[in-house]
């Protein structure tokens, strides 16, 4: 009778709370000129952050010519914004019109191949409490200091170096305050930000041999 009185007194463990969770993505030109297997980069970009499983809502911040392209992705929840004059600027106005969220993901639609398992490590990172959070390779090629002259002067520790890629994951405060600051939390994130591991697939597709090597890729997984 004891033992059932005491269970019957055990505190129930509170449900999680459900954190909304907004994606700004950010492209320019070649994000919807380039294609990969047919498809612009933006499009699979969208398709990846949906894939992902932990993305309520999408808001893109494109050149013209970006409506068509967000359309034609089947179930993608976006809003299709005009680039601003800067990054900056288009990541302010898309914050602007994300409305009520809890986690923020700032994405370049240039890096179209992040796996979903990438994308879900920064959310939960960021749900366990971290401001800003940043996905990360480590760099493996030797890394040299050159003077003014040419000539090589140091060798970097690549031990401590990292190669920063997105989708970067803030809490909404600490991207608005970056914003109002006039800062490219793209290039500069605020704050105390956190590590958690990137991937190779993850490489912006920048050159045309970056868009080779990401055919070879998709070709190798199909």
């Amino acid at each position: 009778m004891t033992t059932e009185r005491a269970m019957s007194t055990r505190v129930r463990p509170e449900p999680p709370i459900s954190m909304q969770v907004v994606a700004l993505l950010v492209a320019d030109i070649d994000a919807i000129r380039v294609a990969v297997r047919g498809e612009p980069l933006l499009a699979h970009a969208i398709r990846g952050l949906a894939e992902s499983g932990c993305v309520d809502h999408v808001v893109v911040a494109a050149p013209t010519g970006a409506e068509s392209i967000v359309r034609a992705v089947p179930g993608a929840r976006c809003r299709v914004l005009p680039a601003a004059a800067t990054r900056a600027d288009s990541i302010r106005c898309a914050l602007e019109a994300a409305g009520s969220c809890d986690v923020v993901l700032l994405h370049d639609a240039a890096r179209a191949f992040v796996p979903a398992a990438t994308i879900r490590s920064v959310v939960e990172a960021v749900r366990r409490g971290a401001e800003a959070v940043a996905p990360v390779v480590p760099v493996t090629d030797t890394v040299k200091l050159v003077g003014a002259d040419g000539v090589i002067t140091a060798t970097e520790d690549r031990t401590r170096l990292r190669t920063l890629q997105t989708p970067l994951g803030y809490a909404r405060n600490a991207l608005r305050d970056a914003c109002a600051r006039g800062i490219d939390p793209m290039s500069f994130p605020p704050g105390t930000v956190r590590t958690v591991a990137g991937h190779p697939n993850a490489l912006r597709l920048a050159t045309p041999f970056d868009v080779a090597v990401a055919e070879a890729l998709l070709a190798q997984q199909a």
